[in-house]
């Protein structure tokens, strides 16, 4: 059996709850797809600064919700992607979305309060998920969210759902801690997917990785910051290993912040 070198390094960072003080924020997530047309961009981009922000500005403040985003989807885009916005919506219980996003006569994405004039700017609602988030990082200290968002898609086999968790927990949290140390890396957090699901679906995790510049997406897991964060002691490709042996990263991309609630 093998045995990683880097396991008793993250043991005592555990032990000594160093890096892990921070607890799993228990927050769900619901994100609209939307596929908007070049000759809509416009109108609907101003319409979501307004009308839409406005609408979820007043369930912010009124405690419904914690936050709303809406992204443009940088990469891939063009015709590779079947959207190029993302709406994501968060809550600290599910019931909110049920209660908020009722109504089937507006776009999933559009708060039934609002106004269904902006229904008509998209061509099509791709699809809508529903997530769970599971472990995060968060600068508390940053009171706008970052320019820039990826969102990493896994496909976990259901047998090794908590192996990926307390890879995600144990080896990714504290390398990712240390890039905010660096202030190359804004945030970051895991989610899993409540629905749809099924094994058809592709994948049924995901990890959203925030930057403040562009170029900051550059600097990943390298062996400096491996080394930095979980011991100078720790074999790289025995824990690449064990990253990959645990889930199928099947694709990332890159979104823009368009507009969001304060």
């Amino acid at each position: 059996m093998k045995k990683f070198i880097f396991f008793p390094v993250l043991l005592i960072l555990i032990l000594t709850g160093s890096i892990f003080s921070q607890p799993v924020p228990g927050e769900y997530k619901k994100i609209d797809y939307i596929r908007v047309g070049p000759e809509q961009l416009a109108s609907f981009v101003d319409q979501a600064n307004d009308e839409l922000r406005a609408v979820y500005q007043q369930l912010v403040d009124g405690e419904e919700l914690n936050d709303w985003r809406l992204y443009y989807v940088r990469y891939p885009g063009g015709e590779t992607s079947s959207y190029n916005f993302v709406s994501i919506v968060s809550a600290t219980d599910l019931d909110a979305f049920e209660s908020i996003f009722s109504s089937v006569s507006v776009a999933p994405y559009v708060p039934s309060a609002s106004i269904s004039s902006i229904e008509a700017n998209h061509e099509a609602i791709v699809k809508t998920e529903l997530w769970k988030v599971q472990n995060a990082l968060l600068d508390s200290t940053n009171d706008y969210p970052s320019s820039y968002m990826t969102m990493d898609y896994m496909d976990v086999a259901p047998n090794k759902n908590p192996d990926y968790l307390m890879l995600e927990d144990e080896v990714a949290k504290p390398i990712h801690s240390e890039r905010m140390d660096k202030d190359i890396m804004a945030g970051w957090e895991v989610y899993s997917l409540l629905t749809p699901g099924g094994v058809g679906y592709g994948y049924n995790f995901a990890t959203a990785n925030f930057y403040d510049a562009l170029e900051h997406i550059e600097y990943g897991f390298t062996n400096e910051i491996i080394n930095q964060a979980i011991g100078a002691n720790a074999n790289i490709p025995e824990l690449f290993e064990t990253i990959y042996a645990t889930r199928d990263q099947v694709k990332v991309e890159l979104w823009k912040l368009v507009t969001h609630t304060e």
